[in-house]
């Protein structure tokens, strides 16, 4: 029964599983609201033969949403925060299908069909996505993990145990050189190496994990991302990588500028009453409502940027600069709300506009810290190839304390894998970041699991 449930919630099968019983759900639905109205519409005929011609661009903007909003990948959010999801994705199928219908010319596509057929499609698919992600992660938590590395497997092994995650059984931390290494490998399904690990040791696990058909995951180190998406080349007999230079072509500079001017100037419409809601009350409670600092964009050019106040004023008076912390008390209230709906970052439209940001990139850095990270990591200047963003991979993908190198290795990433359908996706993928799970919200204190990880400590 368990090798069943394996093969249907597990990562292959989830993401087939999934955006095909949607589909299902998707056209039951249609034939429920057809049903429920089949006694009010004027001509059920014609309306029925226009719900099949708008059926395939129903279909394939489903599977292009369902991959954009990352419903066929499981979620451990509430039954709130997967409806949310949901309900975002099934909106936009909705503008999409009745802009289908118009172009079409398939007006006999009632409204009322629409309408009731996409409140069904959120109920169910709701139901339908978090019984799916409860069952994956049911099936798939029990595997047992070993990590393997110096002092990078421990800060590892915290966040897979914090996770509380499908990879979050750890059976045992060790470093390369422990002597039973291998038997540890041997007893465990998942293995983990950090990006510590010594290159030639890293390919001989590996490889090892290859030979006995062991799942292995491994840390990229920045200078790896490099490396990504290279292309294939043949000299005489001999294969050869083409390392593709890191930025993005005068083409789609030019596209990405266009799509940064016509989002900037709806975001500029959608939040002109929020922006003026919020620099009321800023103004009212005293003080200043903007805050105005130096940070770093493409070709480490120094530019202004803008944001609504959320730190009490001069924050930075005696202490110089600081980053932020996730529990600052120079955060004012109000700056919390600000912060945790991302209010804060309105005014950043109008960076846009002007040119000196764009809507997805890396997020910009004050001076002092750009200085101060590119000693440390060489790799750093890269993620100046392309305009600094208001949102990013980064932001996405990582967390309020994600590290600087881990941001740094989504910055490469997504420099690395760039094209507009990628801008497209995070753009729209933001919208769920406030529903991700805080990392805090573990039942375990951070003592806690330090000793359960001295505890699976081999040395």
């Amino acid at each position: 029964m368990n090798a069943i449930l394996e093969r249907i919630f597990g990562y292959k099968g989830f993401k087939l599983l999934i955006p095909l019983i949607d589909l299902g759900i998707i056209y039951v639905s249609y034939m429920i609201s057809f049903y429920i109205f089949k006694d009010s519409l004027d001509n059920f005929t014609l309306n029925y033969n226009a719900f099949w011609a708008s059926l395939p661009f129903i279909i394939f903007s489903y599977i292009i949403l369902s991959h954009t909003f990352e419903l066929d990948k499981p979620k451990d959010f509430t039954f709130f925060g997967v409806g949310y999801t949901v309900t975002l994705a099934l909106g936009s199928l909705l503008f999409i299908t009745m802009a289908v219908s118009f172009f079409i010319r398939e007006f006999a596509f009632p409204r009322s069909i629409l309408l009731s057929s996409t409140l069904i499609q959120i109920l169910l698919i709701t139901v339908w996505h978090l019984f799916a992600s409860r069952m994956y992660f049911r099936v798939n938590k029990g595997k047992s993990v070993l990590v393997i590395g110096y002092e990078k497997a421990q800060a590892l092994a915290y966040k897979l145990l914090e996770s509380k995650g499908m990879w979050s059984h750890i059976k045992h931390v060790c470093a390369p050189d422990y002597k039973n290494v291998y038997e540890c490998i041997n007893e465990c399904d998942v293995t983990f190496l950090t990006e510590d690990v010594d290159e030639k040791v890293k390919q001989d696990i590996i490889l090892y994990c290859i030979e006995k058909s062991r799942t292995v995951l491994y840390q990229p180190k920045s200078s790896e991302i490099l490396q990504f998406n290279a292309n294939f080349l043949q000299i005489d007999d001999s294969p050869v990588l083409d390392v593709r230079d890191l930025g993005l072509s005068q083409g789609s500079e030019t596209m990405k500028r266009i799509m940064d001017v016509i989002v900037g100037t709806v975001a500029l419409v959608v939040f002109c009453i929020p922006f003026v809601f919020v620099y009321l009350i800023l103004k009212l409670g005293g003080g200043t409502a903007f805050y105005v600092q130096e940070r770093v964009t493409r070709g480490n050019k120094v530019f202004k940027i803008y944001k609504f106040r959320t730190m009490i004023e001069n924050a930075e008076a005696k202490s110089g600069p600081v980053l932020a912390q996730e529990t600052d008390k120079r955060i004012t209230k109000f700056g919390h709300i600000l912060r945790a709906t991302r209010l804060d970052e309105i005014p950043q439209i109008f960076n846009i506009l002007i040119g000196d940001m764009s809507i997805v990139g890396p997020r910009p850095e004050r001076p002092f810290f750009v200085k101060q990270f590119s000693e440390e990591i060489p790799e750093y200047n890269l993620r100046h190839r392309v305009k600094a963003g208001l949102t990013g991979l980064a932001q996405v993908q990582g967390k309020y304390n994600t590290s600087v190198i881990d941001k740094l290795k989504y910055d490469l990433l997504y420099i690395n894998g760039y094209s507009l359908a990628l801008d497209i996706k995070l753009i729209m993928q933001t919208l769920n970041i406030l529903l991700r799970k805080n990392s805090t919200e573990g039942v375990k204190s951070v003592e806690e699991l330090g000793e359960e990880i001295e505890k699976l400590t081999r040395r």
